[in-house]
């Protein structure tokens, strides 16, 4: 009778240790699957962060080109400023020649003002304000010259001659 009860102990450890192995067999199964999905969900979040911080050394080094293009043209408009300033220190003016020069024809000049009785869409440009304007005319004679002078700058145009004299 012992070795009865032996034997269905047994059996029962036996049985015991198969429903042990079965019930560890479906948690391992469970880990592996959590497991697997937390992995992908790993590997998606690592492959979103690849492509973050690939855009944002993009943006980096765009923002960097910006900057230096900033740089640059904050450069050239200083430039152009220094430019400006050295121009208008400068003495320069506009020479309206009229005429072409040769042998048989005299040089006349005059200085151009701006009239004060301009017919409206005649207007000087705004480029062309605050600029001496002078004259260079080449004619036969004064009269030739006066004739040409009024022909060009009439009396209800922009500019009107002023200061009229043979030579430059």
């Amino acid at each position: 009778m012992l070795i009865q009860i032996l034997m269905g102990f047994s059996a029962l450890l036996l049985l015991a240790a198969i429903l042990l192995w079965l019930w560890r067999q479906t948690v391992e199964l469970r880990l592996r699957k959590s497991l697997g999905s937390s992995t992908d969900k790993m590997r998606a979040v690592s492959n979103e962060k690849t492509q973050v911080l690939s855009f944002l050394e993009q943006q980096r080094m765009a923002l960097g080109s910006k900057r230096s293009d900033a740089a640059k043209m904050r450069m050239a408009i200083s430039q152009l400023r220094i430019d400006n300033n050295d121009m208008r220190a400068r003495d320069f003016y506009v020479l309206h020649q009229i005429g072409e020069p040769s042998k048989d024809k005299e040089e006349y000049a005059c200085t151009l003002m701006p009239s004060a009785t301009v017919e409206p869409g005649r207007e000087l440009p705004a480029a062309l304000r605050g600029i001496d304007h002078r004259g260079s005319i080449w004619a036969e004679s004064e009269a030739a010259a006066r004739r040409q002078i009024e022909m060009h700058f009439p009396e209800k145009g922009p500019l009107r001659p002023t200061g009229f004299r043979r030579g430059a």
